[in-house]
């Protein structure tokens, strides 16, 4: 539900210039150590040829750490959603920092979650192209991790569907445009002493 109101929420972005929608499936971080499905949503403009920014519902967790106990992987929810910019190469080649947009724990601070990364893109003729990319806390926590993720998805340039928006037309058989239309064209057919409209005026 979480992933359909931030898409739904986000597709007034399609007015902007180039819009790039983008989806994690699979991750495997440095924690779980297993790979496990996603659905984190993503979606930017470009602000020139080779710069995207734009935000993520990817949630951001924290370890909860203790001084004598060992450390509660991911048990704190930081933020539910994220900023991201993220710089192109011309051969497929990004890297990109995201960053949250708040922080729900007092004692943890947005720019201790900066996440910095860089991966690559495998272009496709259809237009939906797949990515791999590694990421890591910029600081590492206190216990020294840097709590690195990599990601599997793919991602689709979303321009053209406003494009393709502005050439809908209504359609010529509709019942209701063809009977306006006779009733307009009835009024203005012309009689002996004037138009129909004078008399119905």
């Amino acid at each position: 539900m979480k992933n359909l109101l931030f898409f739904f929420c986000l597709i007034p972005f399609v007015s902007l210039s180039q819009i790039m929608l983008s989806a994690d499936v699979f991750e495997r971080s440095d924690t779980k150590k297993k790979i496990t499905s996603a659905l984190d949503l993503s979606i930017g403009s470009f602000i020139n040829n080779n710069v995207i920014v734009g935000i993520t519902n990817e949630d951001d967790f924290a370890d909860y750490i203790e001084e004598g106990f060992n450390p509660i992987q991911d048990s704190f929810l930081v933020s539910t959603v994220q900023l991201f910019i993220k710089y192109y190469s011309n051969r497929g080649a990004f890297f990109f920092m995201k960053i949250p947009t708040s922080s729900n724990i007092e004692d943890i601070s947005i720019y201790d979650r900066i996440r910095i990364g860089g991966g690559y893109t495998f272009y496709s003729a259809n237009n939906i192209d797949f990515y791999l990319n590694y990421n890591v806390l910029l600081n590492s926590n206190i216990n020294g991790w840097n709590k690195g993720e990599l990601n599997l998805g793919f991602s689709k340039d979303i321009s053209d569907l406003y494009q393709n928006k502005r050439d809908i037309k209504l359609p010529t058989n509709s019942f209701n445009l063809n009977l306006l239309n006779r009733f307009i064209d009835w009024i203005n057919t012309p009689l002996s002493n004037g138009y129909r409209e004078l008399v119905l005026n």
